[in-house]
């Protein structure tokens, strides 16, 4: 009888403990209240406007990059579209190459025909529009005439933009 009175016990406490305390859904503490506190605001003056235009040194050297003065004119792509043109009088049979690697010196110009951004032949005129790398800023258009391949004519570009934003590379 020990047994089951000591058993009762024991599930009786652990019906108790099981069900624990309840509580009324009415709560008399109230919700805290966060209040903002305003920190005074530091007035920071304006900088005064800079009128005159200050034009980059291409040698200079900077201790940081706030230091670097850009140009108006750069714009921050990678590329830019180039209108090229060739006007072939006599529709001549004729080879042209575009590059953009290309040396100019006493012995005339060597062309490294492995950075050519155009490659075609033609019977007539050309006309299109190429993307060109943003850092390149001269290029060299190879023409050369089927009648005379051991003589091509050589045209070089330096980059230029007019007053509408458009560059063009324009051989007559």
């Amino acid at each position: 009888m020990k047994l089951t009175n000591n058993t009762l016990i024991f599930l009786m406490s652990l019906l108790m403990m099981g069900c624990g305390g309840g509580g009324s859904d009415d709560s008399s503490t109230p919700d805290p209240v966060v209040v903002a506190v305003e920190e005074p605001v530091a007035e920071v003056p304006e900088p005064p406007a800079v009128s005159t235009i200050v034009e980059p040194d291409p040698n200079a050297t900077y201790e940081s990059t706030a230091d670097l003065i850009v140009s108006r004119k750069f714009l921050l792509k990678p590329e830019y579209a180039l209108a090229v043109s060739y006007k072939n009088d006599g529709n001549r049979n004729a080879y042209l190459s575009l590059c953009t690697d290309f040396t100019d010196g006493e012995e005339g110009i060597k062309v490294n025909y492995n950075s050519c951004l155009l490659r075609t032949s033609i019977q007539s005129d050309y006309a299109g529009t190429l993307n060109v790398a943003n850092d390149k800023n001269r290029l060299v258009m190879a023409i050369w005439y089927f009648e005379d391949m051991k003589n091509p004519r050589y045209e070089v570009w330096e980059n230029d933009t007019d007053a509408n934003g458009v560059r063009t590379f324009d051989v007559n």
